[in-house]
């Protein structure tokens, strides 16, 4: 194997053991029981101000305090439907603005009245911009200096909807309503459409300094049009082979790897249903790494790890498990995760044979409402199964969001309605004895207990709980209605899969199913 030089490995890429030779010692931070931490930055969370003034200099403090709380890997976006840096082949943020004009300039018509703070927004991006300030270069800098693996994150088909003559919006989408989707995505049947995001797959090969390329095939998740997705995957296939060549230039460039990642929906069928194959993409060599996900309406808190591990024998793709920022079983609204929750998926995820772990907008309820502790402890524990299983972690039931018709699962298993429900969760390691374990539920409109049996075993009533971890993330919101609890027969637990059984004598309604597990004294 060719010797790669030093930096390229303790930077470089996700999966380990292509980068190490015989001759060059992994990072101290990466271990065989400590695994990557990837964390994707979005394309505007920097330009609101979330992290500080919008500098240079944040940009640095931004990588430096993340890289001690123990991310490895950073993947920084650069797209929506505009990018956040001068390019020469999308529209920047800022093209069309006058930056001396004031905010009742055309450019910013499309602004609801309001919502005039998003005027800043686009002229954060002029300001930083006009600054001499390169976005993702700099960030790219400053994650060498941290000797953090530097990727360029692509979003590949962008569908968030304000008015159509927002500024949000691209100029190949305000031309072309008709290769509109249902989402407000653009139609990738289209080799317009196509050639369009190759023009900046390629550019950023050519630009930067990049360790590798994702792909965000999940933000959003729509490319063709219903009933065109097995047509349509095939041109995907042909889109995934020309960005491999952009790789393989960008290597030529550099004289180091660049690897190239895609995120796609949680199941293997699920993504190919939507005309991302991934499985076929990774036989056919053109891909190192997947990061199986979720989108928006709930963090998925069962995914087939071993599904995919077991799809790729044969290959080197190394498989990553994504968390979103927010979680719900489908009976419940949205609300921001807690850490807790988070240490139950990421701890299920590694158990299973994860690579790595992912986050994912963790720099919005999380990062602002939680207690710092929480969320750096949080990071520094992420990739590492002992760290995770000697704290708390809750195991919820939740939706499974993007989904597809033939899907092993349904979209949603809440609520319930009936007389005996049965949900399966899967824990990860097996608690300890000393650990007292419960089973918490929402069951609407009733404090009776009701009879719960987990594996066949009779689980004891404890009482109504509030659910303090969700307060203590500063949610506010809904969801922190008091629920029933639990005791949990500790020799009843298998590690893995657990069935839950809710019975009562009456038609019931059960909004959330969750085995909770305290931290190691």
């Amino acid at each position: 194997m060719k010797t790669i030089p030093t930096r390229t490995v303790v930077s470089a890429s996700i999966i380990l053991a292509v980068l190490l030779t015989a001759n060059a010692a992994p990072p101290a931070r990466v271990s065989p029981s400590k695994r990557p931490v990837i964390y994707n930055l979005d394309c505007s969370e920097f330009f609101v101000g979330t992290f500080g003034p919008v500098k240079p200099e944040t940009i640095d403090k931004f990588v430096e305090e993340h890289a001690r709380a123990g991310v490895t890997h950073l993947f920084i976006n650069v797209n929506a439907q505009r990018v956040n840096y001068r390019s020469k082949v999308w529209d920047a943020a800022w093209d069309g603005m006058d930056p001396d004009a004031d905010d009742n300039q055309p450019f910013f018509a499309g602004i609801d009245p309001k919502r005039r703070f998003e005027t800043l927004f686009f002229r954060s991006h002029w300001k930083l911009h006009a600054g001499g300030c390169n976005y993702p270069a700099r960030m790219i800098q400053a994650a060498r200096r941290r000797k953090l693996g530097a990727w360029i994150s692509i979003r590949m088909n962008d569908a968030h909807r304000p008015a159509a003559n927002h500024p949000y919006h691209s100029t190949i989408w305000k031309k072309h309503p008709e290769w509109r989707l249902s989402n407000q995505g653009l139609d990738y049947e289209r080799p317009e459409v196509r050639e369009h995001h190759l023009k900046l797959v390629r550019e950023v090969c050519q630009e930067f300094d990049l360790d590798g390329l994702e792909l965000d095939f999940l933000r959003f998740w729509l490319y063709f049009r219903p009933g065109r997705e097995h047509e349509g995957g095939k041109l995907m296939n042909r889109f995934i082979e020309q960005a491999r060549e952009a790789t393989r230039a960008a290597e030529r460039r550099l004289k180091h790897p660049v690897k190239l990642s895609v995120r796609v929906p949680s199941t293997p069928w699920i993504a190919r249903r939507h005309g991302l194959d991934a499985v076929a993409w990774a036989r056919a060599g053109l891909i190192d790494h997947i990061t199986a996900g979720s989108f928006w309406a709930s963090t998925n808190s069962d995914i087939p790890v071993e599904t995919w591990k077991g799809r790729l024998i044969g290959t080197d793709v190394s498989v990553s498990v994504h968390l979103e920022d927010g979680i719900s079983s489908g009976a419940t609204r949205r609300r921001t995760m807690t850490h807790e929750e988070m240490r139950g998926i990421l701890s299920s995820a590694l158990h299973r044979g994860a690579d790595a772990v992912y986050f994912f907008n963790l720099f919005t309820g999380p990062f602002q409402r939680w207690p710092r502790k929480d969320h750096d402890g949080l990071l520094a524990d992420a990739g590492s199964l002992a760290a995770l299983k000697a704290g708390p972690r809750r195991h919820a039931v939740t939706l499974v969001s993007p989904w597809s018709e033939g899907a092993a699962a349904p979209y949603r298993h809440l609520p319930y309605k009936g007389r005996h429900g049965k949900f399966r969760l899967h824990i990860g390691p097996r608690p300890t004895p000393a650990q007292q374990v419960h089973v918490e539920l929402l069951v609407a409109d009733r404090k009776e207990p009701v009879e719960v049996r987990i594996n066949g075993a009779r689980c004891t009533w404890s009482g109504m709980v509030d659910p303090e971890h969700i307060k203590a993330s500063g949610w506010k919101g809904e969801g922190i209605e008091p629920r029933q609890q639990f005791r949990v027969p500790s020799e009843a637990l298998v590690p893995g899969y657990n069935l839950v059984e809710v019975q009562a004598t009456e038609d019931i309604t059960v909004n959330w199913v969750e085995i909770s597990i305290p931290g190691l004294k």
